[in-house]
């Protein structure tokens, strides 16, 4: 089966029904899904959902991350990361941080760093392997 990766734009549109001809477009792409095609959403586009949904549309942190956790869980779609994907949404959901942080922070772990440095005294303050540079 061929894989189709999916940009940030049809995941809003998927969600938020703000442009009806685009939604009509994305809801008749999301029939393939699983049947004719598997779908690949990166992590780069999850972290920009959330923000997008967040600062554009007005959700909540808690609806971001169950908007982000039904992408995970859709039938037929590949996460990238699947796994630093569920750890920074349980990390928002128990007050750890932002998902972008968060989704940093895991990636470097995971890929061998001993810590994190960044200038975000939030960040640095919430998640245990993130150090305040300055």
């Amino acid at each position: 089966m061929k894989k189709v990766g999916i940009d940030t734009n049809v995941l809003i549109r998927l969600l938020v029904n703000d442009n009806p001809v685009q939604h009509k477009a994305v809801l008749k792409f999301g029939e393939g899904i699983g049947k004719n095609y598997a779908g690949f959403v990166t992590v780069i586009s999850l972290v920009e959902m959330d923000w997008a949904l967040r600062k554009q549309y007005g959700f909540t942190k808690g609806e971001s991350v169950e908007a982000i956790r039904r992408i995970v869980r859709t039938r037929g779609v590949e996460i990238q990361s699947p796994d630093v994907v569920v750890r920074a949404l349980q990390g928002v959901e128990d007050g750890d941080g932002e998902f972008a942080d968060l989704m940093i922070a895991h990636l470097c772990l995971d890929a061998g760093c001993d810590h994190i440095v960044t200038l975000d005294k939030k960040a640095a303050a919430k998640i245990p392997a993130v150090a305040l540079l300055a």
